[in-house]
This record gives structure tokens, C-alpha cells and sequence, in this order.
């Protein structure tokens, strides 16, 4: 049932823990689809009533509130100051590759006032929504927040991620420096005891302890969860038929939604692969996602995307092999996914890897971090001593 805030929702409506989630990430990312995991997971909670808030995401399903626009124009000073933020980071960190975000979003207490009071807010991806010194003191005054982190940017300035050296410039360190104060000033607005972090990976954990911003605040080790209904081994020889796929043929699987992210790393695995000699008698290749992939004379096969869980858990289970090779990450859904489907899984040795991936047991982890031809030399050795089992009990235990 999607609602709007056009229908009223009465105190009757709840149970005995409101909890309200709030998202401004694209809902075909992993953030999105991992706050909603947890949303979809409370509603079967007996006593909890979990209500997911769209601002920009365009979640669809059972207890979802899509917010209003403000009606309220803000005082000429806020919107000043939301401008030149917006200014700032279209002219200079437009060009950089991780992305980045104005610590002064566009959303106001306006537009969450007209609901009931919850008993926790949960922020998850909240970037260009979130006015970090108008609505964190007003939300944490009404209700304790956990805020789950999905990236690094509520623990920097502007960045999602960390940037490599040859973008610090003078200027955009001047900005990200600025941002951090802000965000910091924000917070000491707000008692300690009124956010909680909650950091999926234990990478993530210590980033957060580290950061300047939040510094002091608790923080709580809470990893993903999936649904191991959906994903699940399955039968993978009617798939590999309806695409044309070898049956003794070794198949690796990757997700290239953003071929040409450098902290995705499958740019350079795409050339990695494509020196390979013979590299048709070795591998076949499927991808799925948006990206474009082409690893030179190894056969491959596009998916397209996937939305559908289920249908994914069939391209996991065809798979002999899942390689992730991001440089930077906290806690990949779709490692998780690929587990639970039984299907080792290729990462280097960085971020959140370690937490899901046991080396040796239940895939590899691959150092140095960003060498794409050690991630290639890694599969070829894997390929030759496929011997790895148990990967769905690594995560369900």
C-alpha cells in the first residue's frame, strides 16, 4: 500500500514501534535496495511497524509515503546558502570521480511535521535531501535517529568516497574542509545520545570513529541482511541453455552498471581479461547491469538489468565465479547475493570484502588493491581448483 501524505495516517494505524525510513538514493542502487531490505524485514517484526519515507528514491510497496514538496519558501539566508553549496559542486567537483553532494539539501521539517511522531528515525542514503543544520537538531528533538551508512559522505565533506590524490586540488580541499565544519557544527546541535551510526561494515565502523564529523558519536556494527529465500541456489542448466551458454564452460559473472566508475574497477578488468590468450578456451562471461563490458575474444553474454530478486539468483547460480572488483566499498548486496546463491566470489582485499568473504572458503581476496590483472590471474588460478564450497552457510551463520 503506497500512500501519500494527501491520505492521513492515523496513531491507530501503528503498532508499538514506529519507525520512520528515510532515502533520497536512486532505488536501482545499492543503498536504496538494502534500507529497503530492512524496511520489507521490520514489517514482519510482530510489534513494529516500519514506514519508508520517498524523498527521490521512488520505492514502491507496502507502507511507503511518498513526501510532499514544501509548500514554505525557506528564509532568504537558507536559500542563499543551499545555492552556493549547489554552485559550488556543480562548477568544481563535477568533473571528479567519486561523487559529490551539498552538505544543504533541499528538504525541510516542513515536510515530515504533518506526520504522527515516530519512535525512530532511520536515515539511510540521504544526500541532496538532508539539510544537515535545519532538519538533524529538529528530527533528533522529536525522536532518536539511527542513521545507517552507506558510503563515506556523512563522514566527509562532500565526497562520497575518498577521492584519489590527483583531485585534491587547493580549491576543492578548501570547500570539503568547509563542508566537514559544518556538518560538525550540526551535530554538536544534537546531544550524542540522540543519533546512533550504525556501520554495515566494520571498515565502515572505523571510518566512523575516525571521521571529525562524527567523532564521540555511538556507533553499532549491524551488517546487511537478505532475503535467502530469493536467493538461493537454483538449477542453472535451463539457464545456461536459453543463452546459448556451454554447459562445461567456466562462467564468470559481474555487475557493470558503471563501467566507467574507477572505484567500480571494472574498466580496467574489462582490459585485464581482453589480454588473455585464448582467453575463449578459458572463460565465458556474463554481465549484467547497463554497462557496456567487452573482454576481447572471451565469449560473453549481456543480461541487461535485473530487477526481479529471484530472476538474479538464477544468474548467480549459473555462475561459477562472481567477481566485484571495487577499489573502495562498504558491504556489496551483491556479494551478499552471490553467497547466498552458493557462488564464490573474486574481491580485492579492501573495505567490507573481508567481512563476507572467508579467503580460500568461500572465494578470494586479492591484493594489491586496484591491480585488475592480479583479479585475472586469481580467476585462471581459481578456475583450476574450483574446490570451493558452503559460501550459502558463510552468511547464514
Amino acid at each position: 500500500m503506497e500512500t501519500t501524505l494527501g491520505s492521513p495516517i492515523r496513531r491507530d494505524d501503528f503498532n508499538t514501534v514506529k519507525v520512520y525510513h528515510l532515502s533520497s538514493a536512486p532505488f536501482s542502487g545499492g543503498a536504496a535496495r538494502a534500507g529497503f531490505r530492512l524496511h520489507e524485514g521490520l514489517q514482519a517484526e510482530s510489534g513494529i511497524d516500519s514506514r519508508w519515507l520517498n524523498c527521490g528514491s521512488g520505492a514502491s510497496g507496502v507502507n511507503t509515503i511518498t513526501l510532499p514538496d514544501p509548500t514554505q519558501r525557506s528564509k532568504i539566508g537558507k536559500r542563499l546558502k543551499r545555492r552556493k553549496w549547489a554552485r559550488i559542486i556543480r562548477k568544481e567537483f563535477s568533473a571528479t570521480t567519486p561523487p559529490a553532494s551539498s552538505p544543504t539539501g533541499w528538504g525541510s521539517p516542513e515536510m515530515l511535521a504533518t506526520l504522527p511522531t515516530p519512535d525512530v528515525w532511520n536515515l539511510h542514503w540521504v544526500s541532496w535531501f538532508l539539510d544537515w543544520e535545519v532538519m538533524l537538531p529538529w528530527m533528533a528533538e522529536r525522536a532518536p535517529i539511527v542513521w545507517t551508512l552507506h558510503d563515506l559522505n556523512p563522514l566527509s565533506g562532500i565526497w562520497h568516497y575518498d577521492a584519489p590524490e590527483s583531485e585534491k586540488s587547493a580549491k576543492r580541499m578548501q570547500y570539503e574542509a568547509a563542508a566537514i565544519q559544518l556538518k560538525r557544527r550540526a551535530l554538536e546541535a544534537v546531544s550524542p545520545n540522540r543519533i546512533t551510526f550504525v556501520g554495515p561494515s566494520h571498515w565502515m565502523v572505523n571510518r566512523c570513529k575516525e571521521s571529525a564529523i562524527t567523532k564521540g558519536f555511538p556507533v553499532e556494527h549491524i551488517p546487511y541482511g537478505i532475503d535467502d529465500t530469493a536467493f538461493a541456489p537454483r538449477e542453472a542448466k535451463g539457464f545456461r541453455e536459453m543463452f546459448n551458454i556451454p554447459e562445461t564452460a567456466f562462467v564468470i559473472g559481474l555487475i557493470a552498471d558503471q563501467i566507467d566508475d574507477p572505484r567500480k574497477g571494472i574498466g580496467a578488468l574489462q582490459e585485464a581479461f581482453s589480454k588473455i590468450k585464448n582467453g575463449g578456451k578459458k572463460f565465458h562471461i556474463i554481465t549484467v547491469g547497463k554497462g557496456a563490458f567487452n573482454p576481447g575474444t572471451i565469449p560473453h553474454t549481456h543480461l541487461g538489468s535485473i530487477q526481479n530478486d529471484r530472476l538474479l539468483s538464477f544468474f548467480y547460480s549459473t555462475c561459477d565465479l562472481f567477481v566485484c572488483p571495487s577499489i573502495q566499498d562498504n558491504l556489496p548486496n551483491t556479494v551478499l547475493e552471490s553467497l547466498a546463491c552458493d557462488t564464490p566470489v573474486l574481491a580485492y582485499d579492501v573495505g567490507g570484502f573481508p567481512d563476507m568473504i572467508d579467503d580460500t572458503r568461500t572465494g578470494r581476496l586479492v591484493s594489491p588493491v586496484g591491480d585488475a590483472e592480479a583479479i585475472v590471474d586469481a580467476a585462471m588460478q581459481f578456475k583450476a581448483n574450483a574446490t570451493i564450497k558452503g559460501c550459502r552457510e558463510s552468511i547464514q551463520n
